[in-house]
């Protein structure tokens, strides 16, 4: 073959895939935590799942409650990765979020507690932390402290410390804090450490909307060819999770920076069963949550819960016949 004719066929075949990575639309998405339960998009992100949609998908770290809010209301990222409750209480303080997907409708923490700590009621009158008002971690600890009958910043008393999980782990096993909530595998390294794990929320009957992907109005309308890809490649990054455990691991690793495998085996045994198929809201979840909301806003008792979330993209999407060779749990 002429140098020509290898000049003319590397060009036919440079070029398309040149096109298609300048024309591919970036989306960047604030992350509420670092944990495993958080770890699905940025495992898709390096695995080029969102790529194969025509999607640059960048995940930042912003820490949970109105920090990661503050980064998707003021345009500097697309989409919001946190705990339901921080985004539904701006959403009814005015903030124009509305959640497009909720990753599970259970709980994932262990309530993890000081050696002397025996029962919730041992916490009455004792400091705890979910690290500040408003996120996932938080929210789940007042919710699993009232269903025991003890009454948040009355009962227990309420700090806040670092925005991470790592935070209140260090919290807890320095004794600045009695109780908190840790997912895994902070709560098996807290075990080592001497601390108790008085519930795994996972196998209470609380339900509850989790982890929400939420966008502003404005771009969501401006944006429903990007947005349709992006839940593509989320429902595959969904689906490597459950199906690739090694390198679904691999990935764990690098994102929470830990060298530990049997701690990343841990943490992906966890959450792997709770990873759906389609990651739909539901009413009963996102009613939880305004239910709990309803103490410190009163509008959250009278509103709809409806109106928080857009399944729209996702049923499309399913519509299509798209999500079924991603079936399989596992």
């Amino acid at each position: 073959m002429s140098r020509r004719k290898i000049i003319l066929v590397a060009f036919l075949v440079l070029i398309p895939q040149l096109v298609v990575a300048q024309t591919r639309e970036k989306i960047r998405v604030a992350l509420g935590s670092i944990s495993v339960n958080s770890s699905v998009i940025p495992i898709g992100a390096q695995q080029g799942l969102f790529a194969k949609y025509g999607v640059d998908v960048e995940p930042i770290y912003f820490g949970g409650g109105m920090n990661s809010i503050a980064a998707v209301t003021s345009n500097s990222v697309q989409f919001l990765a946190a705990g339901s409750t921080a985004t539904m209480s701006a959403r009814l303080g005015g903030v124009d979020l509305t959640m497009l997907s909720v990753q599970s409708n259970k709980l994932d923490y262990s309530v993890m507690v000081a050696p002397d700590i025996k029962s919730a009621q041992d916490l009455k009158g004792k400091i705890v932390t979910g690290t500040r008002p408003g996120a996932a971690a938080d929210t789940a600890l007042r919710l699993y402290l009232r269903k025991n009958n003890l009454e948040p910043d009355k009962d227990v008393i309420f700090v806040s410390v670092a925005e991470s999980v790592q935070g209140r782990y260090n919290a807890l096993v320095r004794g600045t804090v009695s109780g908190t909530t840790l997912p895994p595998p902070y709560s098996t390294i807290a075990k080592q450490q001497g601390m108790r794990e008085i519930a795994d929320l996972r196998k209470t009957d609380i339900e509850y909307a989790g982890t929400s992907i939420a966008g502003t109005t404005a771009y969501i309308k401006s944006h429903p060819a990007a947005i349709e890809n992006f839940f593509k490649g989320y429902i595959e990054s969904l689906y490597f999770f459950r199906a690739q455990k090694e390198k679904t691991l691999a990935g764990i690793m690098k994102f929470l920076r830990i060298t530990d495998r049997a701690r990343a085996e841990e943490g992906y045994d966890y959450y792997v069963d709770m990873m759906p198929v389609i990651p739909y809201a539901s009413v009963p979840g996102v009613r939880a949550v305004l239910q709990f909301l309803a103490a410190r806003q009163p509008k959250a008792a009278s509103a709809n819960a409806e109106e928080f979330y857009d399944n729209s993209f996702l049923k499309k999407i399913d519509d299509s016949g798209f999500a079924k060779q991603f079936a399989i749990r596992k």
